[in-house]
């Protein structure tokens, strides 16, 4: 799985549309569909009542799908718009006539006051996220940060649900300037955003799925983008080294781990630990003399070879012992816990 950004998503929506022939207002619609059948698996209770905060943009279309959706299958929801319905543009403001045209429920904010929000806030079961998207490249300007400092107040009280991605993070950088949702999770579409790995953006997605809104991923291909690849489980799986099943500790490896002082015994504990854990068949733990019975008392699983010191750290001769050695390790890893000294 790949991880994109703003620029790579504009892309192959792009080429879906002009390419395939797949319109804007299917991709949302599409895209809404998918958002609610994740929010009824979720459901924090039973009959709950959602609020979907919705903006300007095509993130706020993706909200009035949502909240069409779920009026149809039976949930008490209610959209709020916070922004001059005048400003509503293309595929966003197709969805938004069709929530109008419906007579279905609408809380404006522009004509109401945000204590009125505040309250619909604390009678709402879950909130939906849907005020900026993955255009965020920035402070978030008002009423925007006021509705997200609201929202927020109720973190680990609410479900907080993201469309996307968190309003007010980056989906480049994951950088937050200001407010953004501390959302439980985001539901994101085809990719999840680098913004989701990066700087402030773990802190604030909460759980994350991508799902698929009929954008084929092969378009990354097609369109030559070079987007970063996401470490996931079936990742390490086929990337690992399969180990033969009759192996024993000399086949999988020898390490040698170079390190340690009288101030930092664990450095090099945890280090060969993490070798061992790692899938290294054998591990040798080089250290300084003086420290050698603590590390060995602590770390019976490594092999040692405890090299010449002076004043608790790695004499200068212990170089010319180690290097007759060095022949018998498949890899060497130099320096936890060695500390900063100067020495003849």
């Amino acid at each position: 799985m790949f991880a994109a950004g703003q620029r790579d998503m504009q892309r192959m929506d792009q080429y879906t549309m002009e390419r395939i022939g797949l319109p804007g207002v299917v991709l949302m619609e599409n895209a809404g569909a998918r958002v609610v059948e994740e929010i009824i698996a979720d459901f924090p209770c039973p009959n709950p009542r959602v609020l979907v905060l919705a903006g300007g943009g095509n993130n706020g279309g993706d909200g009035f799908v949502i909240a069409r959706k779920l009026i149809d299958a039976g949930v008490r929801t209610l959209v709020c718009l916070l922004v001059d319905p005048e400003r509503l543009k293309g595929d966003a403001k197709v969805h938004f006539d069709v929530y109008m045209n419906r007579g279905l429920p609408v809380y404006y904010l522009q004509e109401h006051s945000l204590k009125g929000l505040k309250n619909e806030l604390n009678t709402a079961d879950v909130v939906v996220d849907a005020i900026l998207g993955t255009g965020v490249n920035g402070p978030v300007r008002e009423p925007f940060s006021n509705v997200i400092s609201m929202v927020n107040e109720h973190t680990g009280k609410k479900l907080i649900l993201s469309v996307d991605i968190p309003s007010g993070v980056s989906s480049d950088t994951g950088k937050v300037v200001g407010e953004a949702i501390k959302a439980d999770k985001t539901i994101t579409f085809v990719f999840p955003k680098k913004g989701f790995f990066l700087q402030d953006g773990p802190k604030y997605i909460g759980d994350w799925k991508a799902v698929d809104i009929s954008v084929p991923p092969s378009a990354a291909a097609d369109l030559g983008l070079d987007m970063p690849r996401v470490i996931t489980g079936p990742l390490v799986r086929e990337v690992l080294p399969k180990r033969p099943r009759h192996g024993h500790k000399g086949t999988f490896g020898h390490a040698l781990i170079v390190g340690g002082s009288r101030p930092y015994v664990g450095a090099p504990i945890f280090s060969a630990k993490a070798a061992l854990h790692s899938g290294a068949g054998l591990v040798t733990l080089a250290v300084p003399e003086g420290i050698y019975p603590m590390a060995a008392a602590q770390n019976p699983e490594s092999l040692f070879l405890p090299l010449s010191d002076e004043h608790g750290h790695f004499a200068a001769r212990a170089v010319h012992e180690i290097i007759p050695q060095l022949q018998q390790f498949d890899c060497v890893a130099i320096g936890p816990g060695m500390g900063r000294f100067t020495g003849g």
